[in-house]
């Protein structure tokens, strides 16, 4: 199995975080290629940024990228079947179990009453996304976290790319400078929303070894210091 990480400092709003984020990505990458294939999508900008050996780095046109899971979406129908995506804030400690058959692989549950996601539910609904989507709702569903993503359902990941290009499309033309925070609503609670729909058999981390500094965490003081190759950390 190889592991796919993607990254481009286009998205970032705050550029104070630049150097976190560079130390971050070479410290995944080191982790990630002591057990996995690694390969490391990204653009000639921030290629120049990340020192990175042992690993095949693939160029992209990322001039078209304004979310962070723009990056990831546009891969799904890029990477090969033995291949998965995950994100440059997760830290492998052993190698990736993805075993049995399930439709649909990812990080963790998370629930969509968590202020991150009400917050952006309201911008949703206040700019009139039923009239793209009657049914899109704001009731309190299971979320998954996409820091580690495969389909194996193939026409679940077709409608997912689908939704996912026309919600973007729809938001970039309420306003070409929204939040990119709003994101988390384009790649994950849309997910979401598809998985209740579709009734579909997907597994949570599976008994993997590995850390993820979702969200804010990874600006915490000395946080990145302590993920280092060969660390043990086990999370089920």
């Amino acid at each position: 199995m190889s592991v796919c990480f993607c990254f481009t400092v286009k998205i970032l709003d705050n550029q104070d975080h630049l150097s976190t984020y560079i130390e971050m990505i070479e410290k995944a990458i080191e982790c990630a290629k002591q057990y996995h294939e690694v390969k490391f999508y990204t653009d000639e900008e921030t290629s120049r940024l990340i020192s990175a050996t042992g690993i095949e780095t693939c160029i992209v046109d990322t001039s078209s990228f304004y979310f962070v899971d723009d990056f990831k979406v546009s891969l799904l129908d890029v990477i090969k079947e033995d291949e998965v995506i995950i994100d440059t804030d997760l830290f492998l400690f052993a190698p990736l179990n993805l075993k049995g058959e399930y439709d649909l692989y990812v990080d963790f549950k998370d629930n969509s009453s968590k202020y991150w996601y009400t917050k952006y539910l309201n911008w949703f609904i206040s700019n009139g996304v039923r009239e793209l989507f009657p049914n899109f709702n704001i009731e309190i569903i299971t979320v998954p976290n996409i820091g580690l993503l495969k389909f194996k359902n193939k026409e679940l990941q077709k409608n997912y790319i689908e939704m996912y290009s026309v919600l973007r499309n729809w938001v970039l033309s309420k306003d070409r400078n929204v939040d990119r925070g709003v994101s988390i609503i384009l790649g994950q609670y849309l997910l979401g929303m598809l998985m209740t729909g579709y009734n579909i058999k997907y597994c949570y981390k599976n008994k993997n070894n590995y850390a993820h500094l979702s969200g804010p965490v990874k600006f915490e003081k000395n946080v990145l210091s302590s993920m280092v190759p060969s660390k043990v950390v086990k999370i089920i």
